[in-house]
């Protein structure tokens, strides 16, 4: 099923289980703002990415309001750095380079835009000529994009959270991991092992325990769910041997945190919970 997202005066409308015709997105070629190129296929589908694009034109009051909430959707993402691509896409042609780097700059987007100078408006052109959705230029327009090209574009409504809810399934659906799922870490018993925090919920502290068969640089650090780094644990030699490394925890917010321990080039990742502080 072909699927579209429409904003209509802020007011939810959920589509009608729409019948279109499935269609696969064709091998576009995009130069963003910042003059890079990327092809569809070829960078993002082919590799089993998925790529979201945000439909806009910089002038539009609703695409404003939404830019913000996208923005925080494509960093809970991992930024591009997983399985999940976005690029701001221009529906109008009197949008240059320099009105969506604007527009960009405007709401802190830091996810490629294509303006009307780097194909925006030729790769609009399909889905606004009923060959993924229907044929009226509206925006904002959200299109997610699997990796076996099939395009899903039948999202209604005018609330940001709940498009930003609806996208968020929607990029799940086409199999796309997001970055707090991703739990397979590759285990090195050669160089060091052993490696357990204590206790596990903490509150205030808690201790990075670890044993190093041979000398090593190690760096040790604490990462929030969506892959940011949150604090430095420790950065220096360790000889071989047991060793016991503080964490202030009391520094965290509550949640769920990942403790990387770096020994030369061999690394290891553990889950952490900080719980609330106590009365």
């Amino acid at each position: 099923m072909v699927r579209k997202l429409r904003h209509t005066f802020f007011i939810l409308i959920l589509s009608a289980n729409l019948a279109l015709a499935q269609e696969t997105i064709p091998n576009f070629t995009m130069v963003d703002t910042d003059g890079n190129e990327y092809k569809l296929h070829d960078d993002f589908l082919d590799k089993g990415k998925t790529v979201v694009f945000d439909f806009f034109w910089v002038g539009c009051g609703l695409c404003q309001n939404l830019a913000p909430h996208l923005q925080d959707l494509y960093v809970d993402w991992g930024e591009g750095e997983n399985d999940v691509e976005f690029f701001g896409i221009t529906i109008r042609s009197a949008d240059d380079d320099a009105d969506v780097q604007w527009f960009d700059n405007q709401f802190d987007i830091t996810y490629p835009s294509i303006s009307a100078d780097g194909g925006a408006v030729e790769i609009y052109e399909p889905f606004n000529d009923d060959e993924f959705g229907f044929s009226e230029q509206a925006a904002p327009a959200i299109a997610v994009i699997s990796p076996d090209r099939t395009v899903q574009y039948d999202i209604f409504g005018g609330v940001p959270s709940s498009i930003i809810e609806l996208m968020d399934d929607q990029i799940r659906d086409t199999g796309a991991t997001h970055p707090s799922e991703i739990t397979s870490f590759e285990e090195v018993p050669e160089l060091f092992d052993e490696l357990i925090v204590t206790p596990n919920p903490a509150r205030d502290f808690a201790t990075v325990n670890f044993n190093l068969n041979e000398p090593a640089n190690v760096n040790i650090q604490v990462y929030n769910m969506i892959g940011q780094p949150v604090a430095e644990v420790f950065d220096g030699t360790q000889y071989p041997g047991y060793h016991q490394l503080e964490v202030n925890a009391a520094k965290l917010r509550p949640g769920i945190y990942f403790i990387r321990v770096t020994a030369n080039d061999e690394v290891r990742t553990i889950r952490f919970a900080k719980t609330h502080q106590g009365p």
